[in-house]
């Protein structure tokens, strides 16, 4: 905690060194003071003040709480996958609570839902048509690389090549099927995009009109929110295994992040949660999938 160094050499000038017990001594050298008066009483005193005011600073980096985010989303195939790139946030306000607040000021709802949910539906099933059948071409195109490869590794005279051709055959032909049907589920969801585009853009206008001046001021509002908590937003983006990482200050805090949904490009996955705990799941249970009017 402390080293005391006394020169006994009556030229000298008595010298107390102290160690400020900080983690890794912060990047801090000892604090070397000259000494004029009786030793003992002002290391003493000196002492404990540090000691004391390291405290202080050690319980206050003690109480920070560390939260660990993990965002997961269903894939093409509806497996739950770990999601990268991912920006999360944590917030000290619920966003949640200032949308409803600002949304019952509006003098009216949002409008044009329900039309344009009728045009997404429209839109949503070419779209999912073409995402499967691009999905599982590009799978089999990976296996038939992963066996082409095998192949070149075997020596002409191995017993395996004989099987792993006829597989290669049967997997070429089952890839020229099924790009003949991926090229006409592309010709299909193009006419059906120009359909979706003449159908929602004035709709989706007026949805935007109304979201501007419902959500007026916003930004001056979550500010002010930050500022009288006296912590700011934490922000993080998911690795490659879908996680992120927070040391957050003491207080409420809220983690928010939005992520696509594979199966519709009209809708969206949103999470607003309470970090509550020191990991915190986000994935398809608890997420909420809102439409992208």
């Amino acid at each position: 905690m402390a080293r005391v160094a006394l020169n006994r050499s009556p030229a000298a000038e008595p010298v107390v060194t102290l160690i400020r017990p900080f983690p890794e001594n912060q990047g801090i050298g000892p604090l070397t003071i000259p000494a004029r008066i009786p030793m003992s009483c002002y290391a003493s005193r000196l002492l404990r003040l540090l000691v004391a005011a390291g405290a202080v600073l050690m319980a206050a980096c003690e109480s920070n709480q560390h939260v660990a985010v993990r965002v997961s989303l269903p894939d093409p195939t509806t497996v739950e996958t770990p999601a990268a790139g991912v920006g999360v946030v944590a917030l000290p306000y619920d966003r949640d609570s200032v949308l409803a607040s600002l949304e019952a000021r509006a003098g009216s709802p949002r409008p044009h839902t329900a039309a344009l949910d009728s045009v997404f539906a429209r839109f949503r099933d070419p779209f999912t048509r073409y995402t499967a059948v691009s999905y599982a071409e590009s799978e089999l195109r990976d296996s038939l690389r992963t066996i082409q490869l095998r192949l070149d590794s075997l020596p002409p005279t191995s017993g395996d090549r004989s099987q792993l051709s006829a597989i290669q055959r049967q997997m070429t032909d089952s890839l020229s099927r099924i790009t003949q049907r991926s090229r006409q589920a592309r010709i299909t969801l193009d006419r059906a995009r120009t359909d979706f585009l003449s159908r929602s853009e004035s709709l989706r206008a007026a949805v935007r009109q109304w979201e501007d001046s419902t959500y007026r001021g916003w930004d001056s509002i979550v500010e002010g929110l930050a500022r009288a908590q006296r912590r700011q937003p934490v922000t993080d983006t998911t690795d490659a295994t879908g996680w992120a990482q927070f040391t957050l200050a003491p207080g409420p805090w809220w983690i928010y992040a939005q992520g696509w949904d594979t199966s519709d490009p009209n809708s969206k996955w949103y999470w607003n949660l309470p970090a509550d705990r020191d990991t915190v799941l986000l994935n398809s249970r608890n997420g909420k999938r809102q439409p992208r009017y």
